[in-house]
């Protein structure tokens, strides 16, 4: 942690406060601030505060957040990080690898870097990672409670953490950071406020009682298409409670052409998500949704290619939104309904009209001079895509299908 860091409130950054009496670890500008964050931080003080630090079973052990299943408070541990001794591998050497499959179990993994903290608006000067098992979802394993714990300290819906979960440091930023680090209390609320806000709903508590269905569109991926027989494109009710009006991903062209919608990733059905070798995918992988994909292609003139975002920059889909997607939920922001049609219409033109002027405008036709960002802007709008609209239309006439959705506009 920076020294200016070191020194600012753990809840409002100010400067010049004092440690929390306890854990001496924790820092409060004043009395509010310390009651702002007592009660996600006494999850941990006193735990924190009794660990035997001069136990340190050997130097390649460091203080690590571990997040049990079955307890109400996560636990202060030590974790061995283990040195690379392959002579042969200059990529890796001198790296430590985190031995957390002593805690997690022997299952592939899930790895979550936080490296800036939203809540705070504070970019860290180390980074924290938060480790998981990445079917934990789909694998049979229980709500965390420890994390649930943290969750309900303030009202609203949020992520569905299940099995066992750990957190570590390194030091520095970037990607692979080579050595670790012990995690005190600061580190420990940015791992709070990561719980507190991923995939979250603030919704006050009052307005959470009232509940309707809004008419959206999952965009099916592979998986469900092959094994269920879904169609790419299937009407489906969101309730209006649901995250994705909360998460607010959305799409920068559906927004250009004035219709701006909101998407949430599904949750793999396990049926095709444990058994992604079977035969009916042939060689593609059941995560893939093209059309999801597309969707979200960057028109961010300012955009650079970010890895610790997981932005890719101009012409991209987000890391996130890139290989393994699943299906994927639209709804408008509006609210108003979406059909089918409206969704394939907007993929379609996001494919077919939009990727190859993003692409020339990145290079991809040279050796022409690529076209301006500005003039690639220009031509995403509202008459661009009404001429798609009626180009898909006359698809559908030719292959003996009769739609009769309005188009999204007239809706």
């Amino acid at each position: 942690m920076s020294t200016e860091a070191s020194k600012s409130c753990t809840v409002c950054n100010k400067a010049t406060a004092r440690h929390c009496n306890r854990c001496k670890s924790a820092r409060y500008c004043s009395t509010t601030c310390q009651h702002a964050d007592w009660p996600t931080h006494k999850l941990l003080c006193a735990a924190f505060s009794a660990f035997d630090t001069s136990s340190r079973p050997t130097n390649e052990h460091v203080q690590a957040i571990f997040f049990p299943v079955n307890d109400k408070k996560p636990e202060v541990v030590w974790l061995h990080f283990k040195f690379n001794d392959d002579d042969d591998s200059d990529d890796y050497a001198g790296y430590q690898f985190a031995e957390v499959h002593s805690f997690l179990g022997p299952d592939a993994l899930e790895r979550k870097s936080i490296q800036y903290n939203p809540v705070l608006k504070r970019n860290l000067s180390d980074t924290i990672y938060v480790c998981c098992r990445d079917a934990f979802l789909i694998d049979g394993s229980e709500p965390n409670k420890s994390i649930a714990s943290i969750t309900a300290t303030k009202p609203g819906q949020y992520h569905d953490w299940r099995g066992p979960i750990i957190a570590y440091g390194k030091v520095g930023l970037g990607i692979d950071q080579p050595v670790c680090k012990d995690l005190d209390m600061n580190d420990f609320r940015h791992i709070t406020d990561n719980f507190l806000s991923y995939n979250s709903n603030h919704t006050p508590a009052i307005e959470q009682s009232i509940d309707i269905k809004i008419e959206g569109v999952k965009i099916n991926c592979v998986g469900d298409q092959k094994t269920f027989n879904k169609p790419y494109f299937e009407t489906i009710g969101v309730s209006s409670l649901d995250p994705v009006f909360i998460e607010q991903e959305s799409s920068d062209i559906a927004k250009r052409i004035g219709l701006p919608i909101f998407t949430r990733h599904c949750i793999p059905d396990p049926t095709w998500a444990n058994d992604r070798d079977h035969k009916i995918f042939g060689h593609q992988s059941p995560f893939n949704n093209e059309g999801a994909t597309f969707l979200h292609l960057c028109c961010d003139p300012k955009a650079t290619h970010d890895l610790h975002t997981g932005i890719w920059g101009w012409g991209w889909a987000s890391q996130q939104w890139q290989g393994g997607v699943g299906s994927a939920i639209v709804v408008r922001q509006d609210r108003k309904p979406l059909s089918p049609l409206h969704v394939e219409a907007l993929c379609r033109y996001c494919i077919d009209e939009i990727r190859p002027l993003l692409a020339h405008s990145i290079g991809e036709y040279a050796p022409e001079e690529p076209m301006s960002k500005d003039a690639v802007l220009a031509m995403i709008c509202r008459p661009t895509f009404i001429i798609k609209w009626y180009k898909l239309l006359d698809e559908k006439h030719r292959e003996k299908e009769y739609p009769e959705d309005p188009d999204p506009y007239s809706v």
